[in-house]
Order: structure tokens, then sequence, then C-alpha cells
């Protein structure tokens, strides 16, 4: 592999449109990594985890995107009316993390990609913050457009490294999030009212997790691009 230009895979998942199933992903995820000097490799979504670990063999590093909810039974909960659940999606993805943490490559998860990562690791998630926390907060916006909160960083975390200060305004568009941390993960960011925002790994060269989208903030605010360049720079030190 090219210590140059890694190779970053970004999961996808399968929507149906007009004309049937596409495998899709965002583009702001394959501009953010190639703008931030990683070649960017698009993963399908597959129903045999035991093809996974091919893919995991064509990379160097591993995004996990935004997009369904976590089914609950992966944390060992019953669905709660939970009814933006792609099964297929999780078994897929919870296989390609954990053959990418077995060979201890830089993972990057980004809003439901850390929701995943903290339920593959043992954690569990909150699976209607606003019913749980018992008030409206600004996470889950109507429509299709974010919402903007503000996100504090806790100052040893790479992380902070590299967006350079304490409080940050993010987007947001979830109604998820973490409930009880896994072993293995540390919170390295949380909203005013207290849900986690971002994780870094304990025990590993480079896990990041952030529950806001990075990928479309950087063309307003560059500096989210850093988040993406760290993640290459960590790739390339890896090889």
């Amino acid at each position: 592999m090219s210590k140059i230009n890694p190779i970053i895979g970004i999961t996808t998942f399968c929507g149906k449109e007009d004309r049937g199933n596409y495998g899709k992903v965002r583009c702001s995820y394959i501009n953010a990594i190639s703008e931030a000097g990683g070649r960017p490799l698009l993963i399908p979504q597959l129903d045999d985890e035991n093809k996974a670990e091919t893919y995991i063999d064509l990379i160097d590093g591993l995004v996990l995107s935004g997009g369904a909810d976590v089914s609950p039974l992966y944390y060992g909960e019953k669905s709660e009316d939970i009814k933006n659940i792609n099964s297929l999606r999780d078994k897929w993805e919870i296989e390609l993390f954990n053959q990418a943490y077995k060979k201890n490559m830089p993972i990057f998860g980004i809003c439901r990609g850390m929701q995943l990562i903290n339920v593959a690791l043992g954690g569990s998630l909150y699976q209607d913050i606003n019913k749980y926390l018992g008030k409206k907060i600004p996470h889950w916006p109507k429509g299709e457009s974010y919402t903007r909160h503000i996100v504090n960083l806790k100052k040893q975390s790479k992380l902070y490294d590299v967006l350079c200060s304490e409080r940050i305004e993010v987007n947001s568009f979830h109604h998820q999030a973490i409930k009880k941390l896994a072993p293995s993960l540390r919170a390295v960011a949380t909203a005013e009212e207290g849900v986690i925002e971002a994780v870094e790994a304990v025990d590993k060269k480079f896990i990041l997790g952030v529950q806001w989208h990075p990928e479309d903030l950087i063309n307003k605010q560059p500096c989210f691009l850093n988040a993406f360049k760290m993640m290459v720079e960590n790739v390339k030190s890896s090889l």
C-alpha cells in the first residue's frame, strides 16, 4: 500500500430509489478523504459477513459512515418502536469493524459509525435521547436540514489537538446517543447537556468517533478537515 496516498475504505448502505435499490453514501465523505490525502474506496453492503476480511485486506484505514439506527439487539435491549433499522448493515459493519480492530487499523466512526463502534466494543445506546433525557435537546432537527449546537472538547485528546478549541459549534442529525460507554473507549467531547459527542480508544493507536458530521462542515469551517487529515496521517505512520 502507498504511504503517500493510503486507501481509506468508506462504508455504504443499500437505499431505495424510484428505479430500485442502490448502494450509496454521501459524496462529502469521499471528498473529505480525498482532500485529506487519502484514496477513498467505497465498501458495498453485503449480506455475507464472511467476506468482510477480504475488504479489510484491500484498505489501510476504515471510515464507518452515518445512517440508520444500530439495532438494540446488539446491545441486549428490545426495540422501542425504532423503525429506521438495517440489520444486514449492522451485521456487516460490525464484522468489518472487528476485522479492522483485530488488525489495529485506524478507524473513524461518524454519527451512526461512532454508535456502532461503541456497541461493537460492549457499550449501549439511548434508543431515543429526547425520551430518556427527559427534555428536548438540539440533536434531531425537523425535516432534512441539520440543527447546530455547542460541543465541549477535552484538552487531553487527539481531537482537541487538531480542532484547536475547547468549544466548537457542530451540526447534528441524530436521535440516538451513547448510554453506556464501552470500557475500551473514553469520552473526549460532550454536548452542553452531557450527551457524548466524541470518543477515542483507550488502548489502540487510532480509533476516533464523532457524533456530528465533519464531512459536511469543511467547506465553511476548514478546521474540520483536520480530523480526516489526522486519520490519514495515522494510517501512513502505521504502514
